[in-house]
């Protein structure tokens, strides 16, 4: 029975701590925030230029850490987007390796 009570209270108190912490914590309004709507990730080219230099040096999943931070967004978005820089860059080494 005591055993008991005392599960129920320490659940009581974990709710609520839980609420306090979702009301004090600070609200982090990203850098670069994306279209919820349409999904869609909008970034400096400086910043593309370094995430591509991330993927390159084998930092795949720095890389989408860095956009889910810039950007807010969540990790299959963030992930999708880094992928899509890997397929352009694939792109382009293609082309130009045609036109040599």
């Amino acid at each position: 029975m005591l055993k008991r009570l005392i599960a129920a209270v320490l659940k009581a108190l974990l709710m609520i701590l839980d609420k306090v912490f979702l009301l004090a914590r600070k609200k982090v309004v990203p850098l670069y925030p994306y279209d919820k709507r349409t999904k869609a990730i909008t970034l400096p080219k400086e910043v593309e230029k370094q995430l591509r230099r991330l993927v390159a040096d084998g930092n795949k999943v720095e890389a989408t850490r860095q956009v889910t931070r810039l950007t807010g967004a969540g990790l299959r978005v963030s992930k999708d987007y880094v992928d899509s820089l890997v397929r352009k860059d694939h792109g382009r080494t293609n082309k130009r390796h045609r036109d040599a």
